[in-house]
């Protein structure tokens, strides 16, 4: 243990800095020398807080957007596949049609030429719109009829019918504005003023003769008659 004795009559040392020492009995001011020990000034942090909310902002809107352009093309894709596949339906049956019996502006009626798991030979089917969805009306004319739904979200559904050839226009929409547009022609191969009855016309849809000028079934194309 050290001891100091000093002279009550002499004035009191002076503070040593290097020691921490101030007047008082407290720890001496120590004068900041470099930018690391003088921190940030107020302008400066305001600065940085600027800065860092325009980046975050330009961060949140590219989030956003994608999200909203991912959320858009799988809509447009729902839309897509749902309208190929009524139309690939349609085609299929109106195809099959050996007479068509009703065409308006949206819908078309046709006689069903063979059989299918779910159809009769024969049968009266009609494709129309209901509302939004667009159906398929089996024993169409008939008591009761059956429809069923084909696709929703459809927005308009065209045809015309001319020179045996069925053009099918499809729209589908969704409300929150996304949509896609469909269109196909269709030749119906059954149909009887094409297979003679009657009169013969001067086209026939997808039938080959062979060289004796008879029709080979069920190979189809499309011929002219000399």
């Amino acid at each position: 243990m050290n001891f100091r004795f000093c002279n009550l009559n002499s004035p009191p040392p002076s503070p040593s800095p290097s020691r921490g020492e101030g007047w008082g009995g407290g720890a001496a001011i120590r004068n900041p020398k470099s930018a690391f020990e003088r921190g940030f000034t107020l302008i400066e942090i305001i600065i940085v807080i600027v800065i860092l909310s325009i980046v975050s902002g330009i961060t949140v809107k590219f989030l956003v957007d994608s999200m909203r352009i991912y959320r858009m093309t799988v809509n447009q894709k729902t839309l897509l596949d749902e309208g190929k596949l009524a139309l690939e339906r349609m085609c299929r049956d109106i195809r099959d049609a050996s007479a068509i019996t009703g065409s308006t502006a949206t819908s078309v009626t046709f006689t069903r030429n063979d059989a299918t798991a779910q159809d009769a030979a024969g049968e009266n089917i009609r494709f129309d719109l209901s509302g939004s969805t667009l159906r398929k009306v089996k024993n169409a004319g008939g008591a009761p009829e059956n429809p069923i739904a084909m696709a929703d979200n459809v927005f308009t559904f065209a045809v015309a019918y001319a020179t045996s050839e069925v053009q099918l226009r499809l729209t589908l929409q969704l409300a929150s504005g996304e949509n896609v547009t469909l269109q196909t022609r269709v030749h119906p191969k059954n149909l009887l003023e094409d297979l003679g009855v009657p009169p013969p016309p001067t086209y026939k849809n997808f039938r080959i003769l062979n060289s004796a000028g008879t029709p080979i079934v069920p190979t189809w194309e499309e011929v002219r008659r000399p």
